[in-house]
């Protein structure tokens, strides 16, 4: 089956860019859309429901009502790569709305160290649950076996198909997962050719099946979308060249590394936030934005960041809110070529600020990093770079400070 469009469902921000980025570098026309009314004809629409922390009734209607919007378009039901959020409720009703005969479920991202083994969730070959996502601050991960968690929360059967029959080919694993009686399979990963098998399996099945994973298999479905088109070195000509504002509100120690080796090789001047602070007070907020401005003056760009303070468990849900007034702070009374957002809910709140509509992707900065510009807003376009937290190199905020400032992609 080939379609012209691809409708993707993602549950946050970062999620609906990361796998979105790698379809606007084979040139397909991409756009991530915040505003349940902004209208789009690319041949790739992204939506995010922003459900990933809500309530498992409150995802539920926001993925029905995504999937509705997207109706006439091929649909993937993208989901966390660590298992985080309302994966089982989600999966659930995207079946029920699209009335598909199975769910093939592969959140696996090689790329980044998603690989997936009997069933289990490996982050750089650890069980997910024994990893720091474990301890997530808004959706801690308890269980790595993904037919387990699927079976518990859908109650549906899952089914797990292992990597020597994904090995067979997309032929030979189509009648597989034909075969198999349970209306949810799982698919063993260790490789990216492994996500390709799966897709083109899919492809096979001629709509009769709904795709559910992360980025890594995301790349995969321009299967559905025909010949890529060939494209280089794209550039955002909206915004002149300047500096770059990161900000971010991830805690995990990727993204702190990240921080750490821009600070190095860039010079960047980091301004981490002592959130606790800040918890009420304009003159608090007004200190901290003199306080950019000054970091802002001796450096080519800035990060305002919460990664290095101390974990305040009352604040878990309000540190995005604060994250994203102070950049708007800063932005209102600075200028910017472009602004780098990690963690989803920090890169929602500051698109909300912003009056964000919808975000024009442009290509990926490093796999799973992406890249494009806003649209809408008293900032339209301009350059926007999305990173969960837990992915990219130790590089990815400095390739990314890269594209902002110039607005070129390799």
């Amino acid at each position: 089956m080939t379609a012209k469009k691809l409708g993707i469902v993602a549950d946050d921000l970062t999620g609906a860019m990361d796998s979105s980025g790698y379809f606007a570098s084979l040139g397909f026309g991409t756009v991530v859309i915040l505003d349940p009314g902004y209208p789009s004809e690319a041949e790739v629409a992204v939506v995010t429901t922003n459900s990933r922390a809500e309530d498992p009734e409150i995802a539920r209607e926001r993925v029905r009502q995504a999937v509705k919007n997207l109706a006439g378009r091929v649909v993937y039901k993208k989901i966390d790569s660590t298992l985080r959020g309302n994966i089982g409720a989600e999966l659930e009703v995207a079946i029920a709305e699209l009335g598909t005969e199975k769910a093939v479920v592969a959140p696996a991202f090689p790329a980044v160290g998603r690989t997936i083994s009997g069933g289990n969730l490996l982050v750089n070959g650890v069980p997910v649950a024994e990893t720091q996502f474990a301890n997530d601050p808004i959706s801690p991960v308890r269980e790595s076996n993904i037919p387990a968690l699927l079976e518990k929360e859908t109650g549906r059967k899952a089914g797990c198909v292992l990597i020597a029959q994904v090995e067979a080919g997309p032929e030979a694993l189509y009648r597989t997962i034909s075969e198999m009686p349970q209306d949810i399979i799982v698919c063993d990963v260790a490789e990216q050719a492994h996500l390709n098998a799966i897709a083109a399996a899919a492809v096979l099945a001629e709509g009769r099946w709904l795709l559910c994973g992360s980025g890594g298999l995301a790349r995969e479905l321009y299967l559905f979308l025909g010949e890529a088109k060939a494209k280089k070195g794209k550039k955002s000509a909206s915004q002149k060249p300047g500096a770059a504002l990161a900000v971010v509100g991830t805690r995990n120690q990727v993204a702190a590394n990240q921080l750490l080796q821009a600070e190095k090789e860039k010079g960047l001047p980091i301004l981490n936030l002592e959130v606790e602070k800040l918890k009420s007070g304009e003159e608090l907020f007004d200190d901290v934005v003199q306080t950019a401005g000054r970091l802002f003056e001796e450096g080519k760009g800035l990060a305002v960041s919460s990664t290095f303070s101390q974990y305040v468990p009352a604040m878990k849900q309000s540190i995005s809110v604060i994250l994203a007034e102070v950049a708007a702070k800063i932005m209102a009374s600075h200028s910017f070529a472009g602004i780098f957002l990690s963690g989803g809910d920090v890169a929602l709140e500051v698109c909300r600020r912003l009056n964000v509509s919808a975000i024009r992707v442009h290509g990926e900065v490093e796999p799973g990093v992406p890249a494009g510009e806003l649209i809408g807003g008293q900032c339209g376009g301009m350059r926007v770079v999305t990173k969960a937290g837990g992915f990219g190199t130790e590089e990815a905020l400095v390739k990314s400070i890269s594209y902002l400032e110039r607005g070129e992609l390799l």
